[in-house]
Order: structure tokens, then C-alpha cells, then sequence
């Protein structure tokens, strides 16, 4: 006798809503949703702006999940609004009156982004509803998890978010109420995800009832794509990499290329990014008479960035606490460092001691400090056999903590968890 045949399994669908996607310095956002898809989760995209115009990765000819670009404030600003068939129509501006900000969720924003943001997630939750997805995910606890908190509010579903940096530690309004807008989030989300140890300490002490449900997870590197070569690199090449902002700290690592330059090293630094303190960068290099020495090249995408990495003998971030507190959290150029198996030199700013371990995978200095940073610099230049075995020990590093496939499996298993009650009251109903 034949027994009935096992009820198929619905797929996991995640709705992830980003401010842009997809942006060249946010390749660890690609590459976290593409390993999801090759882990049978489908993924809808919803992104609040328009992506600047940049060049794309080429893994973006990968991707299979749709994105949605939600309106713009110019053309939300045209939007005809209707209650049915034979009602009125109202535009957007009409009822930016009738919208109340929701201190402190929504503070320090003005009445019409307000009403944009509610317009956004009504628009988001009901293509959700329509597509099936009934968790949404952000990347940063800004607008993107705001956004998405409104739009599980309206679906009655959940949502979680990945903290990062300038999301954590930046001061938008003021601390107090900055602290607020984060505990705000934080108490509605099913969990919330942060990038390193140093993070998830703060975030549990600035919110002890959401503590629980703070996860620690690394970012992920594709292994595969970021292997090892040791004929690329080249003697006293030194490589960094980032936005050309004031958290990077590529002034302090200017200085101390000048600093190497006057002891009489042979060197050639090399940094890919743009930003915009461009313009300070290339006016400090000028004025130190640097030009043989150092090099601002432009932001990359991931192909060509790995490429020259691979010249590197070694890769440095000499990352600092800014004025209004933003910091780096886990920079992602330092994880593909090690896994191409380059020794790295950074700070003790944020997540850097989980990144490096002093002496052992590459250097770490206190921050701001450009004498210290050519010291740390110096003893790799100096010792080219001793820097390849740190490099060596990186990429094992890499290999045990920062695996692309390992860690997207842990946060698909957090994605299922969060969906398992409805798993369970849909099976009771049947």
C-alpha cells in the first residue's frame, strides 16, 4: 500500500532591503546573498536608492534575485495615491501632514522623509505579501533596518539586520537620542546580526533586554576566489584599500610612508579607493614629495581588486576613531588580505585584534599614530621571509574564521529559526 506523498518544502524567501544596491565598496553584501542562493534560499531585493554610478562586479551576472528600486523622493513626490476605483487622487505632499515621526525611531528626520520612508516600506510590505516573503533582512541599522522594521510591521512578519559600523557609532542627532533610534530597532528585531566581538559587546550593553539575540558573525570571503600567489607580489609593495574617508586613516599612512622614505627604504605604496578627501591625499603627497612613492589609484571592482592585491608583499589599514565616532568594524579588505595570504598591519581600532594576531598573522599599532604604523611597516620591509609566513598563517585564519560558505550557513540557520513559528502554526493548521 502507498503512503501519501511528503508535502514539497516551501523554499526560504527573504526579502532584503538595502539603501543602494548594488555599490563597488559593499561586495560583502553580494557575495553573503549569492551564497545564500547557492544554499537554495530565494532572495528579493528591495533597494531604498538608486546605486551611484560606478563600475559593477562581474559577479553581479550571478545573481538571480530581482531588485526593486523603490521611488525616489522626485518621483514619489508625483505619486497619485487612491482609496479605490472612484476615489480622489492625492499626491504624496498632501498627507506629509497627517505623518507624525515615531520617536525615536524616526528622529531628527523631516516631515517629508518621514512620509517617504512610510511610502517605501507600504510599498515593500505589499510586494511582499504579494511575492510570499515574510522576513526581511537590512544590511546597516540605519534607514535600510527602519525600513524594514515598517515594512514587518505592515505584513506582520519579522525582521533582523546586520550592523556594521557607521550604523553603531556615528552621531546622527545627538548620543541620547542617537542611542534611542538604535534601542528602538534593536527591541523589535527577531535578531540582529554585528561583525565582530567588539561590536556585540557594545550592542548588548547599549540594549540588555535585545542581548539575547545579538549574533556575532564575521563577514565571509569566497576562498576560491582569493587564493594565494606568491610569483604576483612584488619586494617593498605595500597595498591599501578603502573609501577615501576620514575613518580609513590614509593620512596617517602617508606620513608614514614619508617617515619610511627618509630612512631610506625602498618601497612603493599603493592605494585604491576614492572618496572624498581625494583631494586632501593628493595635496599631502605632493607636499611631502611623495609622488614616486605613493600612488592613489581609483575603486576597483572585485576582479580587478584582486589582481592587484595579489602584488602586494603586504596589505596595511590604518584605521582611527573619527570625530563624530564612525569606525571601521571589520574591514573586509584586510580579511581578503590574509585570505590571499598577506601579511596584514592595522590597528586596535574596533575589530582589528580579531582580525590580526599580533606577530603571528601581521602587525597591529595604536591608531593615529603614523611613527608607530612605519615601525610596524618597517619590520615586514625588513624581513620579507618572516612577512610571507605570517601570510601563511593568515590565510589558515581565513580559512578557520572567515569562510564565505561557513558563515552563510550560520546565518541561513538564524533565517530559519526566526520563520520556524510559522513553520509550526502552519503545520498545525493542516
Amino acid at each position: 500500500m502507498r503512503g501519501r506523498p511528503m508535502p514539497e518544502t516551501q523554499p526560504l524567501r527573504i526579502g532584503y532591503i538595502l539603501k543602494r544596491f548594488p555599490r563597488l565598496s559593499e561586495t560583502f553584501i553580494l557575495n553573503e546573498i549569492l551564497a545564500l542562493e547557492r544554499a537554495g534560499v530565494e532572495v528579493e531585493i528591495f533597494s531604498l536608492l538608486r546605486p551611484p554610478k560606478e563600475d559593477h562586479h562581474a559577479l553581479l551576472s550571478e545573481l538571480k534575485a530581482s531588485v526593486t528600486y523603490l521611488p525616489s523622493s522626485v518621483s514619489a513626490a508625483r505619486l497619485t495615491l487612491k482609496t479605490g476605483v472612484e476615489a480622489e487622487a492625492g499626491s504624496l505632499p498632501d498627507f506629509y501632514d497627517e505623518l507624525e515621526a515615531s520617536p525615536p525611531l524616526l528622529s531628527g528626520k523631516s516631515p517629508q522623509d518621514v512620509a517617504l520612508l512610510h511610502l517605501k516600506a507600504g510599498l515593500i510590505a505589499f510586494l511582499a505579501h504579494r511575492r510570499g516573503i515574510r522576513h526581511f533582512h537590512a544590511h546597516f541599522g540605519s534607514d535600510a533596518a527602519t525600513a524594514a522594521l515598517l515594512s514587518s510591521r505592515l505584513t506582520g512578519g519579522r525582521f533582523s539586520y546586520t550592523a556594521h559600523a557607521r550604523d553603531i557609532y556615528h552621531t546622527y542627532v545627538s548620543p541620547l537620542k542617537d542611542a534611542q533610534m538604535r534601542r528602538a530597532k534593536m527591541m523589535e528585531a527577531e535578531f540582529l546580526v554585528t561583525v565582530s566581538d567588539y561590536n556585540a559587546k557594545y550592542l548588548r550593553k547599549l540594549c540588555p533586554e535585545a542581548a539575547h539575540r545579538v549574533h556575532r558573525l564575521y563577514n565571509g570571503i569566497d576562498l576560491t576566489r582569493f587564493v594565494p600567489d606568491r610569483e604576483a607580489r612584488r619586494r617593498g609593495r605595500i597595498i591599501s584599500v578603502g573609501r577615501f574617508i576620514e575613518k580609513k586613516g590614509f593620512p596617517i599612512l602617508i606620513e608614514a610612508c614619508r617617515i619610511l622614505r627618509d630612512r631610506g627604504h625602498a618601497f612603493d605604496c599603493l592605494i585604491l579607493g576614492d572618496g572624498p578627501t581625494r583631494g586632501e591625499l593628493e595635496a599631502q603627497i605632493k607636499q611631502l614629495g611623495l609622488m614616486n612613492e605613493v600612488r592613489l589609484g581609483g575603486a576597483l571592482p572585485q576582479e580587478r581588486l584582486i589582481a592587484e592585491m595579489k602584488t602586494g608583499a603586504m596589505v596595511t589599514l590604518p584605521c582611527i576613531v573619527s570625530e563624530s565616532g564612525d569606525r571601521d568594524g571589520l574591514p573586509t579588505v584586510l580579511l581578503e588580505a590574509m585570505a590571499l595570504g598577506l601579511p596584514v598591519v592595522t590597528t586596535t581600532v574596533s575589530g582589528g585584534p580579531e582580525i590580526v594576531v599580533d606577530g603571528e598573522t601581521g602587525q597591529l599599532c595604536p591608531p593615529g599614530n603614523p611613527s608607530a604604523l612605519a615601525a610596524a611597516l618597517e619590520s615586514l620591509l625588513d624581513a620579507p621571509e618572516r612577512a610571507a609566513e605570517m601570510g601563511a598563517a593568515g590565510r589558515i585564519r581565513a580559512e578557520c574564521l572567515f569562510d564565505l560558505e561557513k558563515n552563510v550557513a550560520s546565518l541561513r540557520a538564524l533565517f530559519e529559526d526566526a520563520l520556524a513559528p510559522e513553520a509550526t502554526m502552519a503545520k498545525a493548521a493542516s
